[in-house]
């Protein structure tokens, strides 16, 4: 089932380079070393639908993540309703929600000529960390929030423990760094792209799409039949992965609260 492979990779992804814990009604993944990072520190996977399994899984979520004061679930399509009302009358908060889209057929454009090159080196992953300053200063891909230039550098450490497996590009124009992507092959096939940023004077170029392009031909050389890619609904990205060939097979959720006293 293509929604379970994609839901599947995103897990896959998301726990590389932390510690997973396997506990009875979800999975804990934790990194004490990047306490504020969210995708390093939540639960996932969850299949708590009676109110005791829903405690069990926030019980799991108190003593796995003891070393953060965040509460963080990332929910899919095969999340129960009642844990997602549950959460809800519990104070968490939906902060993201990402439209899961699947490649269908070949993409209708392959983009600008770049210069597509895996993050090697010290200094690639300091251009990278420019780039994702730029990224998180814009705030268009993380809704607004506002990031402390130590998150960016705590997010990019963490980036670094995935790379062998999920390796990062930067893309490359006149010798300066553009944008930046990444993509992996998930246990079970799935290709997944994901963290596409250009630069604001790069866009509407050809330049994501080249990126894009680049990903899909080297998962489709890899062996996957399914590849996929997330948008969030707020950005104009969703359009361009459309007019390429993308199509909406389901949404993610992040779930957040974090632990403060209440007046």
């Amino acid at each position: 089932m293509e929604a379970r492979a994609i839901a599947e990779a995103y897990r896959w992804q998301r726990r590389l380079g932390n510690v997973t814990f396997a506990e009875a009604h979800c999975h804990i993944v934790a990194n004490p070393a990047f306490p504020g990072v969210w995708d390093a520190n939540h639960a996932d996977e969850v299949t708590a639908e009676t109110p005791a399994e829903i405690d069990g899984v926030f019980a799991a979520m108190d003593a796995r993540l003891s070393h953060t004061s965040w509460r963080v679930i990332h929910t899919d399509g095969f999340t129960s309703d009642a844990f997602l009302a549950r959460a809800a009358l519990d104070r968490f908060e939906e902060k993201f929600v990402v439209i899961q889209m699947a490649l269908r057929g070949e993409l209708a454009d392959h983009g600008a000529k770049i210069d597509l090159r895996p993050i090697e080196d010290e200094s690639d992953w300091q251009a990278l960390l420019q780039l994702l300053l730029a990224d998180h200063a814009e705030g268009r891909r993380t809704g607004g929030l506002t990031l402390p230039p130590e998150f960016s550098a705590a997010l990019l450490a963490t980036w670094r423990a995935k790379s062998a497996e999920f390796p990062f590009h930067l893309a490359i124009r006149d010798g300066a760094p553009i944008a930046y992507g990444a993509y992996g092959v998930a246990p079970n096939g799935a290709g997944m792209i994901e963290d596409l940023f250009t630069m604001e004077p790069a866009r509407r170029q050809g330049v994501a799409t080249a990126m894009i392009s680049a990903f899909v031909e080297r998962l489709r050389a890899k062996g996957s039949q399914t590849i996929f890619l997330g948008a969030l609904p707020g950005e104009s990205a969703k359009h361009l992965y459309a007019r390429l060939g993308f199509r909406p097979v389901g949404l993610a959720r992040t779930w957040v609260k974090e632990l403060v006293e209440l007046p």
